[in-house]
């Protein structure tokens, strides 16, 4: 099927308000399929129309609708009817258990990153449970990081006082201004060379 998140309403039961003739894609039921009983589900999901009748059974997906006007549905996706049938003012629809929901979600599964799969992720964020990310440099690269992506007090501007520990990377120009700052205090000065004679 597809790897879509279809929607459910439990207990969703109704009736067709008007017909719904051999390939027509749009339809209108009674009563919205909710998910609380009063909050109309979004697309999509599958219906099915009159369940009851095994020549007349219909699967039906729809793709858009707003709360009791399907506006866009796809006829028989079972492909039991030869063409699709008519079904008359009334005719029941339901919202049953399909075969069709689970092919999706197992499409959906199926379409996930694996452990040996290549996946590109855009405007993600990759956190764990210790907020601990571990990249190994050997396999993998981080590409694209900018200044404004670091993180708060990482980047350091002024390396004429810091800590002992490496917590933090100095910016470039916190180099040079140290550099010079120490080339220039040097300036002038002697050397000495002492030569021990034996």
């Amino acid at each position: 099927m597809t790897a879509q998140e279809v929607k459910f309403s439990n207990f969703y039961e109704s009736t067709l308000n008007g017909i719904l003739a051999s390939g027509a894609t749009s339809a209108t039921v009674t009563a919205a399929p909710t998910s609380d009983g009063t909050s109309a589900i979004a697309a999509p999901y599958y219906l099915v129309i009159d369940p009851d009748n095994a020549s007349n059974r219909e699967v039906v997906l729809v793709t858009a609708a707003s709360t009791t006007t399907l506006s866009t549905i796809t006829r028989d996706v079972e492909g039991r009817h030869t063409t699709d049938p008519t079904h008359v003012d009334g005719t029941t629809v339901r919202m049953s258990v399909l075969k069709e929901m689970f092919e999706d979600l197992h499409d959906r599964v199926d379409a996930s990153p694996t452990a040996s799969s290549t996946t590109s992720f855009t405007n993600k964020t990759i956190s764990s449970a210790n907020n601990t990310v571990t990249i190994d440099a050997d396999t993998a690269t981080v590409s694209n990081i900018e200044v404004d992506n670091l993180k708060s007090g990482v980047l350091d501007t002024d390396i004429s006082s810091v800590s002992g520990s490496d917590d933090t990377l100095a910016s470039a120009k916190a180099i040079k201004t140290y550099t010079d700052a120490q080339i220039a205090a040097n300036k002038g000065a002697s050397l000495g060379i002492v030569i021990a004679l034996s």
